[in-house]
């Protein structure tokens, strides 16, 4: 029966269906802010602002360690940059939705792990202190853990979470699926009354600008305690602080890019108002956003620069006395609390008890008493296990974080296998090569008195495998023919040229059964490979023996 024909009506129910089909599967594809995820303006002015904070650190480590090499300080430096720059770059990267399964603590952790094996190893290159191989056994935290390498283990460790925490505020206040979704369809009846779930964008800004103003207030303080000069005595004379200007323009740049990121951060609370409530925007105003930001930000650092400046000695003062007082109640605290919890532990029953002494042993006990056999373990032995385990860890966390990011090692895994087939190949050929020259050279036309000794023979002799052996004696024939004039020829075949040689040297029985047995021998490795075995080795050699004999023999008559 064939198929019934469908009505105009149908046909245009079902092309509207199909292109409503089409038209979902097209829209859920784009229900994400692809333009505010794919951007790279944001990452880059987080990496510029947290890398700021490592130019302070660079300025203090110059005024605090000037004994510190400046590789070292340099090195440290770099190392809290790059983390910035990872930490950034991957919180970025995982924001995608196409990474939303990868988005996992062990992740994180395997990130941190390789920056900070990263950052032990380029502190030992920097400072050429890499320490021996009897230290590393020896004594495994004392090499791993200086004072250098702790002090670079907090600052990466800050940098990449402030780059992190930064970044991730940034993110989340893309525009949400839902909101795309109602977006995309105002068309439609119920889309007036609908509303999509609350992001509170504004929260997630006033937390940003706290944690970035917390952050400035740190790198001002540590700027303060660089350098204090006072220009005539007398507490309340004007005072300067000779600050490193490098420290001066790295607190400049943390502030500005703090603003425009700010900024950036105020256009996505708008761009979802706007969103939510299908307001028109022309695309220019987004695009245009941060030059306006940085003409606004230009207009009011021109009119401070005319503003005068006041004092900030007394500021200092001011501020430290209140870190002071801080300071001195926590430990007012700490110590009050310790008081306390010795005075109840005083009370409890068991706490004035005394244990019994153990009665003393006799002399003659003591004397007859051996001590008893102490298991001893190299002092190497924790050293190895330690670095063995932390190995293990960096490999590890090396294939969670490279696993992701479609790093294809395929071309390590190439060059290897080439490189070990050209080593295979050149094995090979060198054992050939000492298979059919050994015997041949130690046997040349040299005199008596030249030729090894029997001792010699049997050593090489029993270095070869047994298909080696078969391969030696075979070519020995090889040998013996063209001594006397009866050369295999290129194109002849093993078995042809049997038949050849026993032909033309009017072999007998035996002689011509010896030269077969050879033959198919060596025809059954190098073309079969089939094992021979020591015992089948044996016997060729001993016909090889006959057959031998049978030739010098039969050259005399």
């Amino acid at each position: 029966m064939g198929t019934q024909p469908k009505l105009p009506l149908q046909e245009a129910l079902s092309s509207a269906e199909d292109t409503e089909a089409s038209t979902l599967r097209q829209s859920a594809a784009d229900q994400f802010d692809r333009d505010w995820l794919n951007a790279l303006f944001r990452p880059a002015l987080v990496i510029v602002m947290v890398s700021s904070m490592n130019v302070v650190l660079l300025a203090f480590l110059r005024q605090y360690a000037p004994d510190m090499a400046a590789s070292v300080r340099w090195t440290i430096v770099g190392m809290g940059v790059l983390a910035a720059i990872i930490g950034s770059i991957t919180t970025t990267w995982l924001a995608l939705p196409a990474q939303r399964l990868r988005r996992s603590s062990a992740y994180r952790a395997a990130e941190i792990f390789l920056l900070i094996a990263l950052a032990r190893f380029a502190l030992w290159l920097a400072g050429g202190t890499l320490p021996g191989l009897l230290i590393l056994l020896h004594d495994p935290l004392a090499a791993l853990l200086d004072g250098v390498f702790l002090f670079a283990l907090v600052a990466i460790l800050f940098t990449w979470y402030a780059a992190i925490d930064f970044t991730d505020d940034l993110t989340r206040m893309a525009l949400q699926p839902d909101e795309l979704w109602l977006a995309q369809r105002a068309h439609i009846r119920f889309a007036d009354s609908a509303r999509p779930a609350p992001t509170g964008r504004a929260a997630i800004l006033r937390g940003f600008v706290a944690r970035w103003v917390i952050w400035g207030i740190v790198l001002i303080l540590l700027a303060s305690t660089l350098r204090l000069g006072v220009t005539r005595p007398g507490f309340w004379a004007l005072t300067r602080l000779e600050i490193d200007p490098l420290a001066i323009g790295a607190i400049l740049i943390y502030f500005l890019s703090g603003l425009l990121l700010i900024s950036l951060g105020q256009l996505a609370v708008l761009r979802a108002h706007w969103t939510i409530d299908r307001v028109p925007i022309t695309p220019s105003i987004v695009r245009n956003w941060p030059l306006y930001t940085v003409l606004v930000i230009t207009f009011f650092g021109v009119l401070a620069v005319f503003l005068p400046l006041g004092d900030t000695y007394l500021l200092s003062i001011i501020l430290a006395t209140i870190l002071n007082l801080l300071f001195s109640l926590i430990y007012l605290l700490f110590r009050l609390l310790t008081v306390a919890v010795f005075m109840l532990l005083s009370l409890l029953p068991f706490a004035n008890q005394r244990p019994d002494a153990p009665p003393s042993p006799s002399p003659a006990e003591t004397m007859l008493q051996e001590p008893p056999e102490m298991l001893v373990i190299p002092p190497w032995v924790g050293g190895a296990f330690f670095w063995l385990s932390m190995l293990v860890l960096l490999g590890y966390a090396a294939r969670i974080y490279f696993s992701d990011k479609q790093l294809s090692l395929g071309w390590l895994q190439r060059l290897w296998t080439r490189l070990l087939g050209r080593w295979l190949a050149l094995f090979d050929a060198a054992v050939r090569w000492h298979s059919q020259t050994f015997v041949a050279s130690s046997e040349g036309k040299r005199g008596p008195a030249q030729r090894p000794t029997w001792l010699q023979r049997l050593t090489g002799w029993r270095l070869l495998t047994p298909e080696q052996r078969v391969r030696f004696l075979y070519f020995r024939l090889l040998e013996q023919g063209a001594k006397r004039g009866i050369a295999r020829g290129k194109a002849e075949t093993p078995n042809r040229y049997a038949v050849r040689l026993e032909t033309t040297l009017d072999a007998p029985t035996e002689t011509a059964a010896d030269i077969d047995a050879l033959t198919d021998a060596f025809v059954q490795v190098r073309y079969a490979g089939r094992a021979v075995e020591p015992e089948d080795a044996d016997a060729l050699h001993e016909i090889w023996r006959r057959l031998r004999k049978a030739l010098v023999t039969k050259e005399a008559e």
